[in-house]
């Protein structure tokens, strides 16, 4: 089951969804509860490190994976006097409501850029980097197969799904592309 709350993105603001994945029927809301979450997804490192978003986390009990990247907000854009916070403020500030020694963080959007010359893998390598990491209680060709059954971009997709999970397998090949040496995940 999954929940969108969709209505500031539209406006040019963060996009949370709440995502239960159960055997079986999920009784009550898919909105997640306070301290709840085993997975902490974050597409956006502002928006992971939103207090309000780290009240589904536990210290004991989740696992982050958040794409670093500093992907500025409207405020950034309409006003160069508001900056970026500091990586490490965000990043604290997940690890103190997540079990930090487990945390994932990649910039997703320089790896796919610098694979792809395009952003928009961006998401599904974090998805194969939290899988990787145990964090989705899925199998690798149920995720290969709703990458193939979208039908969008599906070789870059599926791809971007391999070094997502390289990210963690094998953090060398991905240093080695991020310093501009491609290799094969």
């Amino acid at each position: 089951y999954g929940l969108d709350q969709t209505g500031l993105a539209q406006k040019g603001g963060p996009v949370v969804s709440d995502v239960r994945i159960a055997r079986d029927p999920i009784e009550g809301s898919n909105k997640a509860s306070a301290g709840a979450a085993d997975l902490l997804l974050g597409f956006d490192v502002l928006g992971a490190a939103n207090p309000r978003n780290l009240l589904v986390a536990d210290s004991a009990r989740t696992i982050a994976v958040v794409n670093t990247h500093a992907a500025p907000t409207a405020a950034m854009v309409t006003d160069t006097g508001v900056k970026f916070p500091a990586l490490e403020r965000n990043v604290a500030a997940i690890g103190a409501a997540t079990r930090a020694d487990e945390n994932v963080y990649v910039d997703a959007e320089g790896l796919s850029e610098a694979l792809f010359g395009d952003h928009m893998p961006t998401n599904t390598v974090l998805i194969g980097a939290a899988y990787q990491a145990g964090c989705l209680p899925l199998s690798a060709d149920a995720l290969q197969q709703a990458i193939r059954l979208n039908g969008a971009a599906v070789e870059k997709n599926l791809a971007a799904f391999a070094w997502g999970r390289a990210v963690v397998a094998a953090p060398e090949a991905v240093r080695v592309v991020l310093e501009g040496e491609a290799v094969a995940p």
